[in-house]
């Protein structure tokens, strides 16, 4: 959603531009293969997006929710990682290490299951609500959660995995 300059003088004047409220978009939905757009704007706005994307994840017992995932094209995920939330606006990959392999499901795409290969330790950086920016050194289910939610900001799913695993699959010699 990008947000126009009467949006931007009510959120710095401490008002709140009117949305509707956030709601968990499903495949076939075309808001979830779009090429997010980054944050420009660090304020009111983007911290209450940022509380109602983790009810709303929370509600469907999920454990990452990308901007997408709730209508939003703006490159921004939330996820609950050892006991913690992350919101996170504009998160960049910068180094990827090792390799896991593990089934992956999506709110998204509810019923379907996907066996994955991730990296197994990653480096990202974004921003924090406050426009901060962090970087995080992440291993295991971690890992896999922030690279998931990042390939919802690209208009990539799980399917698409699934997809290109098939297509590996059938260029293999059959034993």
């Amino acid at each position: 959603m990008q947000r126009d300059r009467t949006s931007r003088e009510q959120s710095e004047r401490g008002g709140t531009p009117a949305r509707n409220p956030l709601a968990l978009r499903l495949y076939p939905d075309s808001v979830l293969r779009t090429a997010c757009e980054p944050i420009d704007w660090f304020d009111a706005w983007l911290a209450d997006v940022f509380e109602e994307m983790l009810a709303l994840m929370r509600n469907h017992d999920g454990i990452g929710l990308a901007g997408p995932q709730a209508g939003l094209t703006k490159r921004l995920f939330v996820a609950e990682l050892e006991g913690r939330a992350l919101c996170l606006a504009n998160p960049v990959i910068l180094a990827r290490d090792g390799q896991d392999r593990m089934v992956e499901g999506c709110l998204s795409l509810p019923g379907m299951q996907v066996e994955m290969d991730r990296a197994f330790h990653l480096e990202v950086h974004g921003y924090d609500v406050r426009g901060r920016k962090h970087k995080h050194r992440v291993d295991g289910m971690s890992a896999r959660v922030m690279q998931h939610e990042i390939d919802h900001l690209d208009g990539v799913l799980i399917c698409d995995h699934q997809e290109s695993h098939a297509r590996r699959n059938k260029k293999a010699p059959k034993p």
